[in-house]
C-alpha cells in the first residue's frame, strides 16, 4: 500500500508537471501558428476595409490614425521616413527590422509573462508604398480579457485532464504490478512454512522469475528442515537408548555392591564403597543427560497440566541416597508436613532435580556430617523445600555462579576430579521452567543451604 501511493504521488507530479509543459507548449504554438496565420489575412482585410472610406485622408495627412470600435488602433508612417527605431518606439523597432529583411507582414504578440507592461496584445506592420504618409501601416489590437479566461480555463482543464489520465494509468498498469510485488512479499514472508502459497503467475519476466526462484528456495527450506528433524529424532532415540541400555547394568552393579558391602568380612569394604558411588554417580548422570536434553529441546515440564505429591518424592529420593550416606558416614533425613503437598511439575523431572540437590549435599559432605531436607508450607498457596548440609561450605563469588553449567567450586576440584556442575544446573533450569524461585547460602556455621519456594497445587487433579 506505501509502495502504491509513493508510485501514484509521483507519477502525479510527473503527469502534472509533464501535462503542464506540453500544454503550455502546444498552447503557445498553437496559438503563434494560428493567429499568426490569422493576421495575415486579417491585417489585409482590415487595411482594405479601414482605408476604403479615409483612402484620400491617409494619403494627405501625416501621422493619420484610426481606432475601431473594438479599440484595434492603425497608424500610418512614411516608411522613407522611419529607421530602425529604438525600444518602445513606434513603430515596433522589431517589426521594422524583419519588414527590412524582406517579411510582408510582420506581426508579435506581447504575452503577458514577457510584456507584463504592454497595454496591447500585439502589433503587425503592412507595407502599401515605399514612400509616402500612408505606405506604412502598424496594426494595434487590445487585450482581449474575455478570451484570456477562456484560454486560462481551457488551459487548466488541459493540465487536470492529464492528471486524470495519470491516474487512470496507475491503476490499469501499476496496480497489476503492484498486485504481483504483494504476492512475492507474501510468499517470501511464509517461506519454509506450512502455509506457503506459491506467488508463480506464469508470466515470463523478471518477477516471474523471482517467483520460480522463492518457489525452489522454499522446497529446499522444507527438504532442509525435514532432514535436521529426522536427524534430531534420530539422536533423540539414540540418547534414550544409550540411556536404557546404561542402567540396567548400572543398577545390576549397584545392588551387587550394596550387597556385598554389607559383609562384615569383607577385606575390600573401602573399594565396594568407592564401586558404589561410582555407580551412583553414573545413574545420575544418565538421567541428568536424558533431562537436560528434554530441556533443551524446549520440552515444557507442565505441558498437560501434572502434578506430584512433593513430600513423597522427597522421601523416594531419602531412601535411595541413605545407602550412599551410610558409606560415607553421614546421615540424611527429611521432614515434611502430615498433609499432602502437591505442586505442578512433570514428576520425573521433580524427582530427578531433588536427587540432584540431595545427592550435591552427600557426596560434599564430611564423616560424620548430616544432610537435612525439609518441607513446609511457607504461606497460604505457598510451599519451601529446605536442604542443609554442613559440608566445606562456599565462598560469596562461589554462591553467585553456582548452578551454572560447567562452574565447579575450588573445594570440590580439590576433593574429586568429576563432575560439570551439571546437576544444578538442571535444578536451576527446571525451577525457572516451572516458575520455582531457588537460592543459594550459607549455612552458619559451615555448610550450604538450598531454598526451593514455589506456588501449591489445592488438588491432585489438573484444574
Amino acid at each position: 500500500m506505501r509502495l502504491r501511493n509513493r508510485l501514484a504521488q509521483r507519477i502525479l507530479v510527473a503527469s502534472a508537471l509533464v501535462g503542464l509543459l506540453g500544454t503550455l507548449g502546444a498552447s503557445i504554438l498553437a496559438i503563434v501558428l494560428g493567429v499568426d496565420a490569422a493576421l495575415t489575412h486579417g491585417v489585409r482585410m482590415s487595411a482594405a476595409l479601414v482605408l476604403a472610406p479615409q483612402a484620400s485622408e491617409c494619403r494627405t495627412t501625416p501621422g493619420w490614425r484610426f481606432r475601431s470600435p473594438h479599440g484595434v488602433e492603425v497608424e500610418a508612417y512614411d516608411l522613407a521616413q522611419v529607421g530602425a527605431g529604438s525600444p518602445g518606439a513606434r513603430p515596433d523597432p522589431k517589426l521594422l527590422a524583419r519588414l527590412a529583411q524582406g517579411e510582408r507582414e510582420p506581426s508579435t504578440f506581447y504575452l503577458p509573462l514577457f510584456h507584463p507592461d504592454s497595454a496591447w496584445a500585439g502589433a503587425s506592420l503592412l507595407k502599401l508604398a515605399e514612400a509616402g504618409p500612408c505606405s506604412l501601416l502598424e496594426f494595434r489590437w487590445p487585450i482581449m480579457h474575455e478570451r484570456a479566461t477562456v484560454g486560462g480555463w481551457v488551459f487548466v482543464s488541459a493540465v487536470l485532464f492529464t492528471m486524470l489520465a495519470a491516474t487512470l494509468s496507475t491503476f490499469v498498469v501499476v496496480h497489476p504490478l503492484l498486485q504481483r510485488l504483494r504476492g512475492l512479499h507474501r510468499a517470501a514472508g511464509l517461506l519454509g512454512a506450512s502455509r506457503y502459497r506459491s506467488a508463480a503467475d506464469g508470466q515470463d519476466d523478471e518477477l516471474g522469475e523471482l517467483s520460480r526462484v522463492l518457489d525452489a528456495t522454499h522446497a529446499r527450506v522444507q527438504e532442509d528442515a525435514t532432514r535436521i528433524e529426522a536427524q534430531k529424532h534420530a539422536l533423540e532415540r539414540h540418547l534414550a537408548d544409550v540411556a536404557h541400555d546404561l542402567k540396567t547394568p548400572i543398577a545390576s552393579l549397584q545392588l551387587s555392591l550394596e550387597l556385598a558391602s554389607t559383609t562384615p568380612a569383607d577385606p575390600n569394604a573401602a573399594l565396594l564403597r568407592q564401586g558404589i558411588e561410582d555407580t551412583v554417580y553414573l545413574t545420575s548422570l544418565v538421567d541428568n543427560l536424558h533431562l537436560a536434553c528434554q530441556l533443551g529441546e524446549g520440552i515444557d515440564p507442565t505441558a498437560g497440566d501434572p502434578r506430584v505429591e512433593l513430600g513423597q518424592t522427597m522421601e523416594r529420593v531419602v531412601r535411595r541416597l541413605q545407602q550412599l550416606a551410610r558409606l560415607l558416614e553421614l546421615t540424611v533425613e527429611c521432614s515434611r508436613p502430615d498433609e499432602a503437598l502437591w505442586v505442578r511439575c512433570n514428576p520425573t523431572m521433580l524427582e530427578q532435580a531433588l536427587g540432584n540437590l540431595l545427592h550435591n549435599a552427600v557426596t560434599h559432605g564430611e564423616a560424620g556430617g548430616h544432610v537435612v531436607a525439609v518441607l513446609e508450607d511457607a504461606e497460604p498457596g505457598r510451599f519451601r523445600l529446605t536442604v542443609l548440609d554442613d559440608g566445606p561450605g562456599l565462598s560469596a563469588e562461589e554462591l553467585e555462579r553456582l548452578g551454572e553449567r560447567g562452574f565447579r567450586a575450588q573445594a570440590t576440584r580439590r576433593r574429586a576430579t568429576r563432575g560439570s556442575g551439571l546437576g544444578l544446573s538442571i535444578v536451576r533450569e527446571l525451577c525457572l521452567r516451572v516458575g520455582f524461585s531457588l537460592a543459594f547460602a550459607p549455612n552458619p556455621p559451615r555448610g550450604l543451604k538450598v531454598v526451593i519456594e514455589g506456588p501449591r497445587s489445592s488438588t491432585r487433579e489438573p484444574r
